[in-house]
């Protein structure tokens, strides 16, 4: 028996979206590499602090969206709880995105930085891209957030602590 209750346009549309990103992330994934950067390589110390201070406050944008999304709960129109799903997918696969890079340039400050702090980033980003693809999002997000928050304050403190 097939799910009908979401037309088709509107599954387009969110294929659309979704090609739309992976495309916008390969084009800023190009532009940063022709600018030089480069986070596999190991780079100097302030421009990652740098990077790594705006990245904790998009972290952290993306931290208090989802919570609120948790706190909410799901709608109860079917249309808007798959809108809402989609959406929380979305911010979900940016968190992984934020928590990638962030772990790579975490590793050009090791060891001014502690290894449970660059380990424990790269264990969020893995979390955050398999809660991102799992086939259903209905699992309780909140124990994951919680850790995130406190990592999160753990990679503010690291960085205040050196800076």
């Amino acid at each position: 028996m097939t799910d009908d209750r979401f037309t088709s346009a509107a599954l387009h549309t969110f294929a659309l979206v979704a090609a739309l990103r992976a495309a916008l992330g390969v084009s800023r994934g190009i532009a940063a590499r022709r600018a030089g950067e480069d986070p596999t390589e190991e780079e100097p110390e302030a421009p990652v602090r740098l990077y790594l201070w705006g990245a904790a406050e998009r972290i952290g944008r993306l931290l208090v969206r989802l919570r609120l999304r948790a706190a909410a709960g799901v709608p109860e129109d079917p249309h808007a709880a798959l809108v809402q799903a989609f959406e929380d997918r979305l911010a979900l696969a940016d968190l992984a995105e934020e928590l990638r890079v962030a772990h790579q340039r975490l590793l050009s400050l090791y060891p001014a930085v502690s290894e449970d702090l660059v380990e424990v980033v790269r264990r969020r980003h893995r979390e955050a891209r398999s809660l991102a693809e799992e086939d259903a999002l209905d699992g309780d997000l909140g124990p994951f957030l919680e850790r995130l928050a406190d990592d999160l304050d753990a990679l503010r403190a690291a960085l205040v602590e050196r800076a």
